[in-house]
């Protein structure tokens, strides 16, 4: 895997003077994106960011960490390791974790005025991600979307998602790094290990990868509520109903769905095809200024001739 292929990322995708934040675990992934970034000399040193996280499953990871630093003689005074709370059962700790983690790197880059995060997400955890969509019989849009690239104003960057495993490896050993290998990765009573474990034993990689490229063409879908819903501050969207009405049943369901599924951030429970109907069909009806009706997750109503929903 050339080093070139990550530079000309890097140059294609983001100002060379800016702030980057790289999470890092110590593992192979993190490791290779770490070095790849670092050789690509796009950037200034002194604005590349590190976080570290440390579950404290694992009573090596504590010294682990400290032989990372020391090896790659990370400035200490960009580096942070932030301790998460962990607890002894295993039932949703690596969701927990990885929704844990993720809030805390939108944090911490908000603090910093970060706007860039790279992650060493890899073309193996694409395929393993949208596996489990399917057979958690997740949406079109959750198929054909598997990580978000935008977060509010953060982008979230992830150079590593066309190779895989093997490839990423190979770049480790050739370029003769150092990392750690986090035994609870092996571990089958996790659902993400269970997954990874049949894929591989049924060489099922090849497959998935090819069905999750074809959802990823209708990933045009996803947007067809920027026709119709403009956000206008905060959880307040105003409605082009006239325009929307026009559609045909199956668009507007789309445009519904797709509208649910880009702010799904915003909500507490995922939405159902039946609140999706019920909101096309409120849609429909005459709406009366400054009377509110309720909707999924909101209330929708006229406001200053405006047709607008509040998503609370």
């Amino acid at each position: 895997m050339p080093s070139l292929s990550i530079k000309k990322y890097l140059q294609n995708n983001i100002s060379a003077n800016k702030k980057i934040l790289i999470s890092l675990s110590c593992g192979l992934d993190s490791t290779v994106l770490f070095d790849l970034i670092i050789k690509s000399k796009h950037f200034n040193n002194k604005n590349i960011y590190y976080l570290i996280f440390d579950h404290q499953k694992r009573s090596e990871a504590k010294y682990e960490i400290k032989q990372f630093i020391k090896y790659y003689k990370l400035a200490t005074k960009n580096i942070f390791i932030k301790k998460l709370p962990t607890k002894d059962k295993l039932s949703g700790f690596q969701e927990k974790s990885r929704s844990a983690r993720f809030s805390f790197l939108l944090k911490f880059s908000r603090k910093r005025n970060i706007e860039d995060i790279f992650l060493g997400h890899h073309l193996d955890d694409l395929n393993e991600t949208f596996f489990m969509r399917k057979i958690q019989q997740s949406s079109t849009f959750g198929l054909s979307n598997i990580f978000i690239q935008k977060y509010n104003e953060i982008k979230l960057h992830r150079p590593l998602k066309k190779y895989s495993k093997k490839q990423i490896k190979r770049h480790a050993n050739k370029n003769r790094l150092v990392w750690f290998e986090d035994r609870s990765n092996l571990e089958l009573e996790y659902t993400r290990n269970k997954i990874r474990n049949y894929l591989y034993l049924r060489k099922l990689f090849k497959q998935i990868n090819s069905e999750r490229i074809t959802f990823s063409k209708i990933f045009y879908l996803n947007h067809l509520h920027q026709n119709f819903f403009k956000r206008k501050r905060n959880k307040i969207f105003e409605i082009d109903i006239e325009k929307f009405n026009q559609l045909n049943e199956i668009l507007k369901f789309f445009t519904v769905q797709s509208f649910y599924y880009e702010y799904r951030h915003l909500l507490k429970r995922q939405i159902r095809d039946e609140n999706i109907r019920n909101f096309v069909k409120t849609l429909k009806a005459h709406l009366i200024n400054n009377r509110e009706m309720s909707v999924f997750s909101g209330k929708i109503g006229v406001f200053n001739k405006k047709s607008c929903i509040n998503l609370t």
